[in-house]
């Protein structure tokens, strides 16, 4: 009834249809969750965020200059409820690894909307990395036990469902993405924006699948489907084409398989080669990149000198949180391809100058730094792999975003914070033990 008469009171400012109007119910409902059962909220998010990211920026209303999408809807939800359990959880969040080069982060992402080239797109962007960061303060306050850290992992993967069976359709319906010039065809994205975003959100659910696969009981159904998912995950993954997140389940399987498992690392390699030889697609993607000399990279070079010698321009403070995007739009104009920097590392030089890219460094190496201590401090079996998955994902998220926008994926962020700040609360709960 509430929920009904605040739309209600609202419907001058909505912008909806019938499905955004059924999507605004869904979000006033779950708020209602996540208020009173902040666990299940939050496990409701990380289902709900995916299927919604094709709808991210679909005006819900504007109010004067202020336009609102279904993302901020989202990332103003998880911020509020963050922030409350923040205050109610004060103590603990003190205790929260990686927070003083994250406040920093934040502190110079903020400063730099008022002397933005552009204020409003610098307010939002500060707005978006808040919450990811408070996801990762969810997952640290509300995931207490071994227990819930297995239902988020399994909650992750099943995320993962909802895209996947829009993509397997988009795959038979050949109503992909393709671009005939670059040789693309049918690219699947499911409920993404991009197939690039869908790509490199399934690396995360396709890791965790891989624990459940090597480690679990084989004899339990529930074990059984989540492996049946690993499989069925990567041939989505291989249907993307985005070679950048191919690259990144290799990093992922060298590190894990180097360190612990040689047996399944040999195994995917044989595989991969496999694929090579046997699926064409796949053999001209990868000989594209190795053989071609006009190939994305060769774009993707073109575009970085570019963004260098803009960043030289203004090298300690940048352009403001979120413009480097509208600077090289600017620079470039529309007819040379995406204006994103495709490097997370140049975008922050651009938007924060040095001192922005030195707090996000250090996000980086603190991140890195704590995830292989608990690495090796645990000595609680399942404790262990996790964090090893979790440190392999770290590191190849880190190495991608040298040539991707890895920060720019909403879903993937949260997700992967999230289960960083789970990790470390179940892991202060066992060094408390």
């Amino acid at each position: 009834m509430i929920t009904t008469i605040v739309l209600a009171a609202m419907m001058p400012f909505l912008y909806v249809n019938t499905v955004t109007a059924l999507l605004l119910v869904l979000l006033c409902y779950s708020s209602i969750i996540f208020y009173f059962y902040p666990k299940q909220g939050m496990l409701l998010l990380i289902l709900i965020r995916p299927c919604l990211d094709i709808l991210s920026n679909e005006q819900v209303f504007k109010i004067g200059p202020l336009v609102v999408n279904f993302a901020g809807l989202l990332g103003a939800m998880t911020i509020t409820f963050a922030a409350i359990l923040i205050i109610k959880k004060w103590d603990r969040i003190k205790t929260i690894p990686v927070k003083i080069p994250i406040l920093f982060f934040l502190a110079i992402a903020f400063i730099s909307i008022f002397s933005s080239m552009d204020a409003t797109t610098s307010a939002i962007e500060w707005v978006r990395l808040i919450s990811i960061f408070s996801f990762y303060a969810l997952g640290f306050l509300l995931v207490d036990t071994n227990k819930e850290f297995v239902t988020l992992v399994r909650f992750i993967i099943a995320s993962a469902l909802i895209p996947a069976a829009f993509a397997i359709y988009q795959f038979f319906t050949d109503t992909g993405l393709s671009i005939p010039l670059e040789g693309i065809y049918n690219r699947i994205y499911g409920t993404f924006a991009h197939p690039n975003l869908f790509a490199y959100y399934l690396i995360i659910p396709i890791a965790l699948s891989m624990i459940i696969f090597v480690k679990s009981d084989k004899k339990k159904i529930i074990n059984l489907f989540f492996s049946a998912i690993l499989f069925f995950l990567i041939v989505i993954l291989t249907l993307t084409y985005t070679r950048g997140a191919w690259t990144a389940f290799v990093i992922i399987m060298f590190f894990i398989g180097i360190a612990r498992y040689r047996k399944l690392l040999a195994i995917a390699m044989g595989l991969m080669i496999l694929s090579y030889f046997a699926l064409s697609p796949i053999h001209s993607r990868v000989d594209d990149l190795l053989f071609n000399p006009n190939n994305s990279v060769h774009w993707r070079m073109g575009l970085w000198q570019e963004g260098l010698s803009l960043a030289k321009a203004k090298p300690l403070t940048g352009y403001g949180t979120g413009t480097a995007k509208v600077l090289i739009l600017e620079k470039r104009g529309p007819g040379w391809g995406s204006s994103d920097p495709h490097n997370d590392y140049l975008k922050i030089a651009l938007e924060n100058g040095l001192l922005g890219l030195f707090a996000y460094l250090s996000i980086i190496l603190s991140l890195l730094f704590n995830l292989m201590k608990k690495y090796l401090s645990t000595n609680q079996p399942t404790l262990k792999i996790m964090a090893l998955i979790i440190l392999g994902l770290a590191v190849a998220l880190s190495v991608m975003a040298f040539a991707d926008n890895i920060l720019r994926n909403t879903v993937l962020e949260w997700i992967f914070w999230g289960l960083a700040g789970a990790l470390f609360s179940i892991s202060r709960a066992e060094a408390e033990a």
